[in-house]
């Protein structure tokens, strides 16, 4: 079951997509699509994919974003060096990169009451941390990327992994889906995953860091095999509610945990 007011974060983002865009004389093609979408009984996960492939549809642009994102990476890579100088200062330390990583996750363009903040400020926000972090030494690591910008502080938790021993590919899609970094942007990723679904759908083996939202739903939503750690700030107030914790909250939450959140 959809709540309700994920409905209303998917009408409200679809229709500010094509008034930032300039095409707001499409709104009426764009509810209609929607309201077709709402009926087939599509999980969260896709019907904020396949509404945005609408949007590019409508607006004949593969890549909509595209300059905004360019944007957020030269923000991102230029933050990301003083947090480089913290974790070489504290010896690439695994636990304080997650937590970079984690309160990263502040950019965003599409969540329904979302209140973004000053990413140097909010970067050293303490995440909310749910159970306990078992990160496996024998499994490869897939580490999912999410949005442009703050793809530079996963990379630092990349490099602070591998400092660690572990066995560590990124993964992204190549298509683009909202601000989320894909093969088009100056990121090189190892793995690259056809389409604009979260890449999460294509793993079947080893071990998942998967940052954001839009990743955390599309586990939600998978059949739970692969053990996951989800780094990534409430938004809303759904998901405010549903940890119980303050909206833009940055959280680390296992899968065995997530799923016990989602069942009650």
């Amino acid at each position: 079951m959809i709540d309700k007011r994920c409905k209303l974060c998917l009408i409200e983002s679809r229709v500010s997509d094509l008034i930032r865009l300039g095409y707001d004389d499409k709104i009426p093609d764009l509810l209609e699509e929607i309201s077709n979408n709402l009926k087939t009984g599509k999980n969260r996960d896709e019907l904020f994919v396949d509404t945005f492939n609408y949007i590019k549809k409508l607006v004949k642009n593969e890549d909509p974003y595209k300059n905004l994102k360019n944007k957020l990476n030269k923000i991102g890579k230029k933050v990301s060096l003083s947090i480089r100088d913290e974790l070489i200062k504290n010896n690439w330390d695994v636990n304080m990169a997650l937590k970079f990583s984690a309160a990263a996750n502040i950019l965003d363009s599409n969540v329904l009451g979302y209140e973004p903040i000053n990413i140097n400020n909010a970067l050293y926000d303490e995440p909310k941390l749910f159970g306990d972090i078992n990160i496996p030494k024998n499994e490869i690591i897939y580490l999912v990327l999410d949005n442009s910008g703050e793809v530079y502080i996963d990379l630092l938790l990349k490099e602070s992994l591998i400092r660690n021993g572990y066995n560590v590919r990124t993964v992204m899609r190549r298509e683009s889906y909202e601000i989320d970094v894909s093969i088009n942007d100056e990121i090189i990723p190892d793995i690259v995953i056809n389409g604009n679904y979260s890449p999460l759908r294509n793993i079947s083996n080893g071990f998942l860091i998967a940052k954001g939202i839009a990743n955390l739903e599309a586990y939600l939503f998978s059949d739970h095999r692969l053990r996951t750690l989800h780094l990534f700030r409430a938004k809303c107030f759904v998901l405010a509610d549903k940890f119980n914790v303050k909206k833009n909250t940055p959280i680390i939450i296992n899968s065995e945990n997530l799923l016990k959140i989602f069942k009650t």
